[in-house]
Formats: C-alpha cells, structure tokens, sequence
C-alpha cells in the first residue's frame, strides 16, 4: 500500500507505502488512471518567468560543469543527479528510480528478489534498520529493528543517500556484504557478514492454537498476499479445527500495494468503507469500499500491531478498528499516511510521487499520529528494540508531512485504550487470552 528514503529495502521499495504503479500494459494497484503513452496525466503548466529564470540557472550550472570540470562526465550521471537532488527536497517517501531501481521494485511487489532482506531508512544521517523480512539472511543473522548500519562493506553511510545504500547491499546471488551495525546494548559496532540470497516472499503464515484460536502473520501486502490469506483461512477455518477466534498479526509489516490491503479489509468487512484518498487534484480523491465477494465468519479478532507496522498494513489495522471488526494490540504505528503513485518515465526510469491522503472509514487519518491500540502493551520479545523505535516513526522523517486533519476531527474519533503490563509482557500471549475468554468480556466492546 518509499528514496522511499522510507523503507527502501533490500527488498528494497517498502515501508511501502499505499502504492500505485502505473504502466503502460499493467497495473500492480488500484486506481489505472493512465491518460497517455507513458500511463500517468500530464497537467501542462505555464512557465512563468521565475520558472524560466531558473531553468536557465540549471543549464548555466550544468554547461559549466561539462565543460570545466576536473574530469569528464557523462549527462546521464548529472541529470539523474539533479532529479535525485530535486525529488529529495520533497517529502520522505518521493523518490526516483534509475532503470535497474525501477526494475528490481517491480520484481519485489511481485514477491521475490536477490538480496539480504532488510527494510532500512535514515536517521540522525545514518541508514537504520526498520525490520529484517521473515526468513531472511538479515532476519537469520540476527540483525533487529532500530540497527544503525554505520559502515556497508567499509563505506561509511554518513550522510548517504538511501539509494546509494541500497545500490552497496544490491548484489549477485552468493556473493556477501558487510555490515558495520551499531546497537543500544554493543560496548562497540559489531560486523554482520551476510550472503545476499534469491528470497521468495511468502507474505502469511498461519498455525492453529489450543481452544480453537487461529493465528494468520501477514508479513508485507504483494501481489498474491489476499489470496495467500484466503487458503490459510480456509484451513483453520475448516470443520476440523472451527476456530472461535482470530489472531492478526501485523507487526513489523512495513504495507505494499494498496489493492491488496483493500481485498484483506474485505475478508473481515461485510460492507462501508475500507479506506479513502484525497489528493490536490480530483483524479486523486477516491473511495475504497468493502468488495463483499468473500466474509469470513464472524469470530473475534485481535489485530497486532507495533512501531514497524506501517502504510497498507495501518490501512487494514485502522480500518478494522473503525468498523468495530477487531481490537488492536501493542504499540502505536508507524504513521505513514500517505500514497505514492508510481509512475514511469523514459528510458527505463520511474519515480514514486506522493500524491494523496488516505484516511480510515472514521476521517481519521494516521500521518505521523499512526494507528492507537486498544491495548497498549510492549512485548517482552521484543522490548530491546520497540524502546528505540518510538524515535523511529514518521514523526521523525525529514521533510514529513504533518497530519492533515484539523483538531476538531482528531478529537471527535478516540478509542478507549487500556494499558497493560505484564511481569512477562507478551503482545502475542496477551491476544490469545482475550480472544480464549472473549465471551466472558465481549461486553468490552472494540472501541
């Protein structure tokens, strides 16, 4: 459902945001708006005369470097260059795309690519781990959320540009990079030696708890992952195991195609409004509704959340949440609000452009608030680095955008929320508990 400075990852386009990519044959999301050749409207505007004085500029500056410059080159370098500086002067999650960029992100909205499986943005000049993907060499090597990567393969990351790190941790299949990670808890950085590897994202997993309690991790929102989702339900929901309660984990989950998230939010919800959008032009303004093709039945569910849950996966926890359908557990999300659509453009480049919006059925939106559990509670499992992650949310992206709505809307949708603390707190333990004594404390209600 973002360089994506945001969760560019070595799977390398998420926190994917609310995504739309737009092409010429194909459409990977909701929402083909494609008017001419290239898939996307083109709006011509006026150049006005500070337009055209700066256009100047640009063509002064980049003659003067083609023809002074110490060494020769190439125009392809410069311009991409300039279109990185310019895009870069935007919002987080607007980035362009160099023709292997653009090709490597297609290939992992359809589940698979080479690499060693980290979601990384920037922080304090640094890249940062978000979250390594399930199954990964980065997930097996033990790299965690809130890693600081200072050093790829003895380069520093000090200012780097995010697709600069991500062209370092790109590589052949069987090759290895090193990783200088510094950690709260290391007396010193430690090197993490990883061999990057071909990596087949199965987006859900399920298994089956005692007392009928069915539990489904949908890990990112690609391509085939409601369709994944619908065979594990059908297995736990089958008359032999019946299950009376459902638990949705979402943790970590950096979001991915929208459409996806959408059919997911339709599996649960019987009809409304799964999400909306508002952009500044109208083509951008659309309305998401519940498809109605396929409701599971009307068991409990209690949907995980914590500080890596982002984007699509915030759209299927918040609209849940709205419609009554589920309660949330864990710690507040990402806050990523926002959609990029993505657009291609000639010689085999593309670029991801903020465009919209998205708000739950309630109005509210998530931009840099996130998604607020109806129980707060922070997982022993994961305390070392949940703690780091409340400074690693939206909020503190530069040049984010702040929430949209005013203070008379944000105030008006509140969710009584519970906070709850454990000797052993455990997010995971604590949902199957609930849902084992949810007919004695169903009167609690989802709000």
């Amino acid at each position: 459902m973002g360089k994506p400075r945001y969760f560019l990852i070595v799977m390398f386009f998420v926190f994917m945001a609310p995504v739309f990519l737009l092409k010429t044959n194909i459409c990977l999301a909701a929402g083909k708006t494609a008017k001419n050749k290239i898939g996307y409207t083109v709006n011509k505007e006026e150049l006005s005369a500070g337009t055209l004085k700066n256009l100047r500029l640009f063509s002064k500056v980049y003659s003067l470097i083609k023809n002074n410059y110490i060494k020769k080159e190439s125009s392809k370098k410069l311009v991409f260059g300039a279109v990185e500086g310019m895009v870069s002067t935007l919002d987080p999650h607007t980035y362009f795309l160099t023709p292997d960029e653009f090709r490597q992100m297609r290939s992992e909205t359809s589940g698979e690519f080479t690499g060693i499986g980290i979601k990384i943005s920037t922080k304090k000049n640094y890249i940062v781990v978000i979250a390594p993907i399930d199954g990964s060499p980065a997930s097996k090597a033990g790299l965690k959320a809130g890693d600081i990567i200072e050093k790829i393969n003895n380069i520093s990351t000090y200012n780097m540009n995010i697709m600069k790190a991500v062209r370092l941790l790109h590589g052949k299949e069987g090759t290895y990079v090193n990783l200088l990670i510094e950690r709260k808890g290391f007396e010193r950085p430690k090197v993490f030696k990883l061999m990057r590897e071909k990596i087949i994202l199965k987006s859900v997993k399920y298994m089956i708890l005692p007392h009928h309690i069915g539990y489904v991790r949908i890990s990112s929102f690609q391509e085939h992952t409601n369709s994944q989702l619908l065979k594990a339900l059908n297995i736990i929901n089958s008359r032999e195991h019946k299950i009376k309660g459902l638990i949705l984990d979402l943790r970590n989950n950096p979001g991915g195609l929208l459409n996806e998230a959408v059919k997911v939010g339709s599996d649960f919800i019987k009809d409304g409004i799964i999400v909306y959008t508002k952009g500044r032009i109208k083509s951008q303004d659309k309305k998401y509704y519940a498809l109605g093709k396929r409701i599971v039945p009307n068991y409990p569910i209690a949907v995980l959340v914590n500080a890596g849950t982002a984007s699509a996966a915030e759209i299927t926890a918040g609209s849940l949440q709205a419609h009554k359908r589920a309660v949330v557990i864990g710690t507040r999300t990402f806050g990523k609000g926002s959609v990029q659509t993505v657009f291609p453009l000639p010689d085999g480049t593309g670029m991801g452009l903020t465009t919209a919006f998205y708000f739950l059925p309630n109005g509210v939106s998530v931009q840099d608030t996130g998604v607020i559990p109806n129980f707060d509670i922070h997982s022993s499992k994961d305390f070392i680095f949940v703690k780091p992650l409340r400074k690693l949310r939206e909020v503190n992206l530069r040049h984010h955008f702040q929430n949209p709505e005013n203070k008379q809307i944000k105030n008006k949708h509140r969710y009584k929320t519970f906070k709850v603390y454990y000797k052993k707190d455990d997010q995971f333990r604590f949902a199957y508990e609930l849902l084992k004594s949810w007919d004695d404390i169903k009167s609690i209600g989802a709000r």
